[in-house]
């Protein structure tokens, strides 16, 4: 059930807290929660329209997406209803869960979590608060994979709607294709959170949190200044003590596009978020650095190709600077072809298998903080070497699946030959940020890809199979 209270609800403008006289949910509610709004903003950046491509993450068996099934209990506003029966789809909090393991967070141990609507889960006590505020915040300890003002009240198909399931070692959230205040599903969002003991086998390498993100279209609710989903007061998305001292913070969103200025910086563009991965640990007051990589931890390459794959490594603290290194001893044509340090660092390897090594590799990554103690964290992908033959492309690959032109200004179309088709193609930029995604459908010999509002630069563009990946090199240029 979802919690009966009157809300309670502080905005981020004022200091002090104000109370709502209406039931979460009632009209009367909608009408007051929008009085709050201190001034109407423009969108930072209208939404950016992907052409023919969007960001989807199906039939994708390996990426940190799990799907909810039948196990999972759904809080909805059409089975959740608060005291007075209005529905409580908006600024709602399901009833104190109690956690059959111990999740650690910042040195403290918490056996009870509460499931709050606005896309984040607290754990001293349910957060109603809908417009998120930038950390270290003073107030609950919450882990936020998306804290914005989600409203569940708007229609559509298969919108809306907030599952989790628990383990005895793992709680997992879903929000998939939520809207955002007030009621509105023209853009949706979707993101999953999962905390664990440290020991459960869903998030690896001795990590108890993991986000997960698929669409990412809106930042904004209409109550937290936001116009259209954009602008007004950022989201939030990171981990809080509560003690306004510790905090981690992978950034703040207010516009679409795919800008990101950061862990701690200035907000950036929320597609930035779209089919990225972060784990990491909290169970000490210092969190070591932390990985984030786009789609899957398991790579598919052909003999013959050549495939470049980023890593980002963020600092867990403000201020840190961290470095990287990487090693995949078992390919000979492993390359890293970008190395840097600093508050994010960057590793893009070029990947070239050969016959010889046919078979399973491994990535194997390591980043360092300059902490005076420094921390170190592992991160390990998957390289699957496979025979041309077994592919989405012949052995000719990297001269068969073309894209003209190239450079290419506004459009360009990739193509394969027949009987090679990939099942999706995915465009990443230099910093591993997607920028664009889609699936080819049956018969279809070529895919458009729609460059507008993408900055110039060399892009990676990576068609993917049932069995193997190919990419290849794309230079956006607005110079004719």
């Amino acid at each position: 059930m979802i919690h009966r209270y009157l809300a309670f609800l502080a905005t981020v403008a004022f200091v002090g807290s104000c109370f709502a006289q209406y039931p979460v949910g009632s009209p009367g509610y909608d009408a007051w929660k929008l009085t709050q709004v201190q001034q109407e903003q423009t969108a930072i950046s209208p939404s950016v329209e992907a052409g023919t491509l969007r960001s989807q993450r199906d039939n994708e068996p390996c990426a940190c997406w799990l799907t909810p099934d039948a196990s999972y209990t759904t809080i909805d506003n059409v089975t959740d209803w608060d005291a007075s029966g209005w529905s409580n789809g908006d600024d709602g909090s399901h009833d104190a869960i109690p956690l059959p393991f111990s999740f650690q967070l910042y040195g403290q141990s918490w056996d009870t979590a509460y499931i709050n609507i606005n896309g984040n889960v607290s754990f001293s006590a349910y957060l109603a608060t809908y417009t998120p505020s930038a950390f270290p915040y003073a107030g609950p300890t919450l882990i936020a994979p998306f804290w914005a003002d989600v409203d569940l009240r708007g229609t559509g198909t298969d919108v809306n709607r907030v599952q989790y399931k628990l383990t005895p070692t793992a709680l997992y959230v879903n929000w998939t294709n939520v809207g955002y205040f007030s009621q509105h599903t023209d853009k949706l969002n979707s993101f999953q959170l999962i905390i664990t003991d440290g020991t459960d086998p869903a998030i690896p390498g001795g990590n108890n949190v993991s986000f997960c993100y698929g669409n990412m279209e809106w930042t904004t609710g209409s109550a937290s200044n936001g116009v259209n989903g954009f602008g007004g007061f950022p989201a939030t998305v990171g981990a809080n003590k509560g003690d306004a001292i510790d905090y981690l913070q992978f950034g703040r969103f207010d516009h679409a596009g795919t800008d990101w200025n950061g862990a701690f910086g200035p907000s950036g563009g929320v597609g930035w978020l779209a089919d990225r991965h972060f784990s990491f640990s909290t169970e000490d007051e210092n969190i070591p650095p932390i990985f984030t990589s786009i789609g899957c931890d398991t790579l598919e390459i052909e003999v013959g190709s050549s495939f470049d794959f980023p890593m980002m490594m963020i600092g867990g603290t403000p201020g840190q600077t961290i470095s990287g290194m990487s090693l995949c001893s078992g390919i000979a044509g492993y390359v890293e072809t970008l190395n840097t340090s600093g508050a994010t660092a960057e590793i893009i390897s070029t990947i070239t298998p050969t016959a010889s090594e046919i078979g399973l590799h491994t990535i194997n990554y390591t980043a360092q903080n300059d902490a005076a103690t420094p921390l170190v964290s592992t991160y390990t992908v998957m390289v699957k070497v496979l025979d041309a033959t077994t592919g989405i492309h012949a052995p000719t690959m990297a001269s068969t699946l073309l894209i003209q032109p190239n450079p290419a200004a506004d459009r360009a179309t990739i193509t394969w030959p027949e009987g090679q088709r990939p099942a999706r193609v995915e465009v990443f930029s230099l910093t591993g940020a997607l920028v664009l995604s889609g699936t080819t459908g049956i018969g279809d010999p070529r895919m458009d890809l729609d460059l507008t509002g993408l900055p110039d630069g060399v892009y990676t563009v990576r068609a993917t199979g049932a069995t193997s990946t190919a990419t290849v090199r794309l230079v956006r240029s607005s110079v004719r």
